[in-house]
């Protein structure tokens, strides 16, 4: 093998083994969540260009979740996006669909918001997300995921009389 050939090889394992992969066309990847950092995903996309990518997550950490949200990262920008046309899917660990969340898309980002019922340590959520790759046809772009954690209820007591006391003072 070239040296070139064998320069490609080892770029191509280790880029494999550095940036978890997830695919649009094929079903499933899996996730243990273990902080409130960020995890990247490598996303490998092929023709049509658009479709279903699904990563299903495991809470592996002491906090429930309150949201969860992903966001299309690319270098250049490939113009790759959430289209506002299909409805994100949220399963609970039975893959039935999830009671009480609600979700935002903002073109580039999707957040699921799920306050009424938390993702508790140990539960497995599966999220389902649309994307659209056919102005460009790219064969690689990234997805970044994070949870983030339900408020304390003494923090949305204190958020709760801080709104209470903007909305009196306005009203004086």
């Amino acid at each position: 093998m070239s040296r070139f050939g064998s320069a490609f090889l080892f770029s191509l394992v280790l880029s494999l083994v550095a940036v978890p992969m997830v695919f649009a066309h094929d079903g499933s990847w899996n996730q243990n969540i273990v902080s409130w950092n960020d995890v990247l995903l490598g996303h490998d996309d092929a023709d049509p260009f658009k479709g279903w990518a699904t990563l299903t997550v495991n809470n592996s950490m002491e906090e429930a979740w309150g949201d969860f949200h992903f966001e299309i990262y690319q270098s250049p920008t490939y113009h790759v996006f959430f289209p506002s046309s299909q409805t994100p899917v949220m399963l609970d660990g039975s893959n039935n669909p999830y009671t009480g969340f609600t979700y935002a898309i903002a073109s580039t980002t999707i957040d699921f918001y799920f306050y009424g019922n938390p993702v508790d340590p140990g539960d497995t959520v599966t999220f389902k997300v649309y994307t659209d790759n056919t102005s460009n046809k790219h064969a690689w772009f990234g997805l970044t995921v994070y949870p983030t954690p339900v408020p304390e209820p003494a923090t949305v007591a204190l958020l709760g009389l801080g709104a209470i006391s903007l909305f009196r003072r306005r009203r004086v």
